[in-house]
């Protein structure tokens, strides 16, 4: 066979392949292909009936500038006490002792205290500014390293039968509809109240 013909027998090849390329196009085979790999894609991201999903994002991921913020004793501006409740489906959570004391990120031998912190497991949060100002309940979160906003708290996402619920009162007052507010992560704590975290059941 001569080079002619050989090189005519490759482009004739090619150009058959490139013919069956188009007709499969044509009939939608790719588009399967890439339906079916992008429902797998977003499947790993949807949450199931326990609110717990195989790629999940953390607001912790993108900490507030004042959860780095390291304390200087020498002085507070601000120094107040918030109780936290957090409950998932009716079972009290405990809020973990000696969190934002000794991190990574504060770690000095007098600065070692973020502006949340707690001391003890009972829920009480320290909050403790060394220059005047509010801050947000989301800010104790990204320094304890969990989720938290109007879609979830910790692993547990809202979804087709659980939902976030919040509450603030004094502390001569329950959790009740008339105290439930909507802003979550972004709410800026206040001194002496108590704040009721709850992920649970939708109502029917």
């Amino acid at each position: 066979m001569d080079r002619e013909t050989t090189f005519w027998s490759v482009v004739t090849a090619i150009a058959l392949a490139a013919l069956l390329v188009l007709l499969a196009n044509d009939k939608g085979l790719f588009e399967k292909e890439v339906e079916s790999s992008s429902e797998q894609t977003s499947n790993q991201d949807e949450p199931d009936d326990s609110g717990s999903q195989t790629a999940l994002n953390s607001t912790a991921d993108t900490p507030d500038p004042l959860a780095l913020e390291c304390l200087d004793h020498d002085g507070l501006a601000r120094h107040d006490h918030v109780s936290l409740r957090i409950f998932i489906d009716g079972e009290q959570y405990t809020v973990e002792s000696a969190v934002g004391i000794q991190t990574d990120v504060c770690n000095g031998n007098e600065n070692y205290m973020h502006a949340i912190h707690t001391h003890d497991d009972s829920g009480r949060l320290h909050i403790e500014l060394n220059e005047p100002g509010e801050i947000s309940l989301g800010v104790f979160f990204d320094i304890w390293g969990h989720h938290f906003d109007e879609t979830g708290i910790f692993d547990y996402r809202t979804n087709s039968t659980h939902e976030m619920a919040m509450h603030v009162f004094a502390s001569d007052e329950s959790a009740a509809e008339e105290n439930l507010v909507s802003s979550f992560d972004d709410y800026l704590v206040q001194n002496g109240e108590i704040i009721e975290i709850h992920y649970r059941l939708r109502s029917a």
